[in-house]
């Protein structure tokens, strides 16, 4: 490029800045930050777009002397996913590979470890829900002067295990299932044991009298 050619270039440039700044001083456009990535973008970084308002929107900063900042992309060399084209990555990924890694070691590191990090496994699908069973058993006989009592409860099954809980669904214990269990049975024995206890002074059950 001849001198002249770079003369010429260089007016149109500054015709350029000039006629940004009019139209920022208009309220006609609008500066923004520089674009921040880790690697080249495949596609060149376009202005004059339009923002929500309706202006032009361009790369840049006014500095305190005057002069404009015109830096529209900061390429950090250290590729990011999420932010970060997933192309892109891998072009740096190939380029590094073909020149034996880049002689910048933040970037070095970043590719390197870009290269082996597995992909994030897909999150775990959720649990279903136990599906409880209502339980209810006799901890008090009917006698001529009481109706008795009864505790009403809930259970399920889970990992060769029933869990039983109290009426509000409050956990109270587990049993162990063994094959040829009934699990209500094993429900029922561990509800009864939570509120019969093993109290020796508690008051005796009696079966009813019966005369023969």
């Amino acid at each position: 490029m001849s001198p002249n050619d770079k003369e010429a270039l260089a007016r149109l440039e500054e015709e350029k800045e000039r006629r940004i700044l009019e139209k920022i001083a208009a309220g006609q456009a609008v500066f923004v930050g520089p674009i921040i990535c880790g690697v080249e973008p495949d596609a060149p970084v376009t202005e004059g777009q339009r923002d929500a308002s309706g202006r032009e929107v361009y790369y840049g900063a006014v500095n305190r002397d005057g002069t404009i900042d015109r830096t529209a992309i900061i390429i950090t060399g250290v590729p990011r996913d999420g932010r970060d084209d997933q192309d892109a990555l891998e072009r740096l990924i190939q380029r590094a590979k073909q020149s034996g890694y880049p002689s910048d070691p933040l970037q070095a590191k970043a590719v390197k470890a870009r290269e082996v990090s597995p992909q994030a496994p897909p999150p775990p699908e959720p649990e279903p829900e136990p599906e409880f069973k209502r339980v209810r058993v006799t901890i008090e006989l009917p006698t001529d002067n009481n109706l008795g009592s009864v505790v009403d409860g809930y259970y399920f099954v889970q990992d060769e295990m029933v869990y039983v809980s109290d009426a509000s669904k409050r956990p109270l214990g587990r049993l162990a299932l063994n094959p040829g269990d009934n699990p209500e049975i094993v429900a029922r024995r561990l509800l009864k044991s939570k509120y019969c206890g093993n109290n020796f002074y508690r008051k005796l059950q009696y079966p009813p009298k019966s005369i023969h």
